[in-house]
């Protein structure tokens, strides 16, 4: 008995030896493999539940979570994943014991914009930024809602920016004025909400005018709601809509040719040809669609029992400012209504310098440097060629570390300048200052400035001697208080 006991004593600390050898280094509970566990699980149950801006280092069963938050409760969400990523956690049960955020606030999101589009077909489709996650779902439901059994997208993302005041209540009431339209869409960009949309029912376009309209402070209201177009051209990512009613072979040939001397993307023509005269209104599409075509989204409508023309969308200032321009004169009964937003380009990609007022002349600079500003000869307003060079301005301005000031400097190509000619120089800056005050730019930073070539060449010190025979100079300046 007593070599039975002895047998029995070693295979039992054999076992127990080769259980804690097991425990030690092979077992999944075994520190290094628990954290390399834990990690994978963890970094998956982010990734599966949408939180592509966290990530989470792993200190043995205690998490880490790091990242831009786009809210509060975002950081509240993710840190519940982590901790239930691999059951219900604790020592025993070998999961997340506890999780410690050192997220940082993402920047806020400027302009904060929120947009849904309905169909018309009836689905829905919402995009943008929406402030939290609470606030996504309780959208996507009141959608859903609406929508009453049509499909609903959701390409919502979280983002800080959100302007004060009842953002998630003039969402739902955008998209509850939204359902009463047969198609359309709304955006709520910070405290503007614009519906824009059909309803061939008077008394719900008057309905939704109303409601719209007459929405609390902060925010304000846009209602563009119309009845039925006759015919309309729509701009998008996918190209040049042409669609609707005209009165004969002509007129479809004549704005087929127009869209295509203005237009270099893809083109559908969906016009057919109908027994109806509205004299006159072809004069519209003459005047408006060769600047409409360059919108970077919109759609140009034609209503007869309506004002006439409504032009919707987004472009840059130069485009939306020669369309005004050409629009301007078009008399009743078909004039023409624009309420269309301006959008500038990216500025120039420059190198930061040393100070501001460097780094700022730096985007002017390779702004102007871009292309030419010029005028015909006498003129004080710049040549259309000119837009491209306009907006690009527009943008390095809006770039600038706001304390600063601008100097533009016009001038006329006379080589003996007189009086005239300094003021035609002057009437140049002028003119330009006029279009970067239409695009944002504060008015109190800019001051115009008119000489002639050899007061120009006097104070001009360039190394470029093109730069001598430029119409328009810009000089970045200190502010004084």
């Amino acid at each position: 008995m007593r070599l039975l006991d002895h047998l029995f004593a070693l295979v039992s600390l054999a076992g127990l030896v080769a259980m804690g050898w097991w425990g030690v280094y092979q077992s999944p509970q075994n520190a290094a493999n628990l954290q390399m566990e834990l990690q994978q699980k963890t970094s998956a149950a982010l990734k599966a539940a949408g939180h592509d801006w966290a990530l989470v280092t792993m200190d043995g069963q205690h998490a880490v979570l790091s990242g831009k938050a786009p809210s509060t409760d975002a950081v509240r969400d993710a840190a519940l994943t982590i901790l239930t990523a691999a059951g219900p956690g604790g020592l025993i049960f070998g999961g997340v014991t506890q999780v410690e955020s050192v997220a940082d606030d993402a920047p806020p999101v400027s302009p904060f914009v929120w947009h849904v589009e309905k169909t018309p077909e009836g689905a829905l489709v919402l995009s943008g930024h929406v402030p939290s996650r609470a606030i996504r779902k309780a959208l996507l439901a009141e959608a859903q809602a609406v929508a009453a059994g049509a499909p609903v997208e959701d390409h919502m993302q979280l983002a800080s920016g959100a302007p004060v005041g009842n953002w998630q209540g003039i969402a739902r009431l955008g998209l509850q004025q939204l359902a009463s339209l047969d198609s359309g869409d709304v955006t709520l960009e910070d405290t503007r909400l614009r519906v824009n949309g059909v309803a061939s029912d008077k008394a719900v376009r008057e309905a939704v005018k109303t409601e719209v309209a007459n929405i609390a402070a902060p925010f304000q209201g846009q209602p563009l709601v119309r009845g039925a177009s006759l015919w309309l051209a729509r701009v998008s990512d996918e190209g040049l809509l042409l669609k609707g009613n005209v009165s004969s072979e002509s007129e479809r040939r004549e704005i087929l040719t127009l869209a295509k001397k203005h237009y270099q993307g893809k083109m559908v023509d969906e016009m057919a040809i109908a027994d109806q005269v509205y004299n006159g209104w072809m004069e519209g599409v003459r005047r408006g669609l060769p600047q409409f075509v360059q919108f970077q989204s919109g759609e140009m409508d034609f209503d007869p029992d309506g004002a006439g023309f409504l032009i919707l969308g987004q472009a840059r200032p130069s485009t939306l400012a020669y369309l005004k321009q050409d629009v301007a004169s078009l008399t009743a009964p078909y004039g023409a209504e624009i309420r269309a937003v301006s959008r500038l380009p990216a500025p120039p990609d420059v190198t930061p310098a040393a100070t501001p007022v460097e780094t700022c002349q730096r985007l002017v600079d390779a702004a102007v440097a871009s292309g030419d500003i010029s005028f015909a000869e006498g003129a004080a307003e710049p040549q259309r060629t000119s837009g491209p060079v306009l907006d690009a301005l527009a943008a390095s301005f809006s770039a600038c570390d706001p304390a600063l000031g601008f100097s533009i400097n016009g001038r006329s190509e006379a080589a003996n300048p007189k009086p005239a000619d300094v003021a035609l120089g002057r009437a140049r800056a002028v003119a330009l200052v006029a279009f970067l005050e239409a695009t944002g730019v504060d008015a109190g930073s800019l001051s115009a400035i008119g000489y002639g070539p050899s007061a120009a060449e006097q104070a001009i010190d360039s190394a470029d001697a093109g730069a001598d025979s430029r119409t328009i100079e810009i000089t970045v300046l200190e502010r004084s208080e």
